[in-house]
């Protein structure tokens, strides 16, 4: 039970709806950690082919624009390149044995079958948008100097 004097603050820690920062949406405070982690339109969520971070509601034309989905991995058991976006029909297709189950190199759900993860240097994300935004602002600090010394008034 709590006390009348401490009700209100109750009510605003526990039971007061939220407003999303994202999407500016009303959530009631039981679904707040459902709407932050699977819910809001606005949450940023990572692209399965390119690992690149958008807004969830952006990911689907952002996969059918016919870029993201185009790069390709080597299928070790045809020796082709494999469009990832076409990766799991192609395991389906062109590797299915006598018995109608896909060859693979281990046992997974059909709803898991993925590409291997590339082999990759570990690296910052993102890191050369970083240097070309450095670069960006380093270029024109420069220009600005130069730009105030040519173009003194005396």
């Amino acid at each position: 039970m709590v006390p009348r004097k401490l009700m209100d603050e109750h009510y605003d820690e526990n039971h007061a709806p939220m407003n999303c920062a994202l999407c500016k949406e009303t959530i009631d405070r039981e679904s707040w950690d459902l709407h932050k982690s699977e819910k809001c339109p606005q949450r940023m969520v990572a692209c399965e082919y390119c690992e690149f971070e958008l807004p969830a509601i952006d990911l689907n034309e952002h996969q059918i624009q016919d870029v993201c989905g185009n790069r390709t991995e080597h299928c070790q058991t045809c020796r082709k390149y494999i469009r990832l976006r076409e990766w799991i029909g192609h395991e389906m297709q062109c590797h299915t044995n006598s018995n109608g189950s896909a060859e693979t190199s281990r046992t997974i759900p059909e709803r898991e079958v993925r590409p291997p993860a590339p082999v990759r240097p570990a690296r910052p994300a993102h890191g050369s948008q970083h240097k070309r935004l450095l670069f960006t602002i380093a270029v024109t600090g420069i220009a600005v100097m130069v730009g105030s010394i040519l173009f003194q008034r005396d």
